[in-house]
């Protein structure tokens, strides 16, 4: 299983326990409602979880480390029968107005009703990621490498922390362990060059 490493930057709390759960009830996750307009939603639970939002002090902490599930739902429906639905929409549209031809937002009123009943027949995707932080060394486990997925939960745990993450790499941890300004500036310095194997 692959996992994506993080450094932590900014001032953690005195007691990061204390001022941390009621930020992470304040960012737990909400189930989507199909009468909502809304198409994807994704916040917190408990760890290997997705079900669980019952989050609490026991669940969140384990001694120096915290550890979440990271939840994204979305309404994700395959074109071909979001176009199929649409198509049959637009036809019985045109017969009750015996038009040629509907105008732009015609259809885009007519696609969002589409939208809308395939949403109460179909329940939305879900995705659960375990994250797991690590308070003295400042270093967050991600369980996954999606883009789209890192992208969401970096949002989620700035907006609920008020700190800012920093992917691992090879120039981000040369920064974090080498020691000295010098040694900095001579890594932002250094150009970014493709490795290839030789045959």
């Amino acid at each position: 299983m692959s996992v994506a490493k993080f450094w932590v930057e900014g001032d953690l709390p005195k007691d990061p326990r204390r001022a941390f759960m009621s930020r992470v009830t304040l960012r737990r996750f909400q189930p989507l409602r199909p009468d909502e307009d809304v198409e994807e939603r994704y916040g917190w639970c408990a760890l290997g979880e997705p079900g669980d939002l019952d989050l609490t002090t026991g669940k969140v902490f384990q001694n120096e480390y915290l550890t979440l599930g990271f939840r994204w739902d979305r309404f994700k429906f395959p074109a071909a029968l979001v176009n199929g639905q649409l198509a049959e929409a637009m036809q019985r549209a045109l017969a009750r107005t015996d038009k040629e031809s509907l105008s732009r937002n015609q259809k885009a009123e007519l696609k969002q009703q589409v939208l809308a009943k395939l949403k109460q027949k179909y329940l939305p995707s879900m995705r659960m990621v375990d994250m797991v932080w690590h308070f003295d060394r400042r270093e967050v486990f991600f369980w996954s490498h999606s883009s789209a997925l890192r992208e969401r939960f970096s949002a989620c745990f700035e907006l609920t922390f008020g700190l800012d993450l920093v992917l691992n790499s090879p120039f981000s941890a040369g920064l974090k362990l080498l020691p000295g300004r010098a040694t900095q500036q001579a890594l932002q310095q250094l150009e970014a060059e493709t490795f290839r194997g030789s045959r």
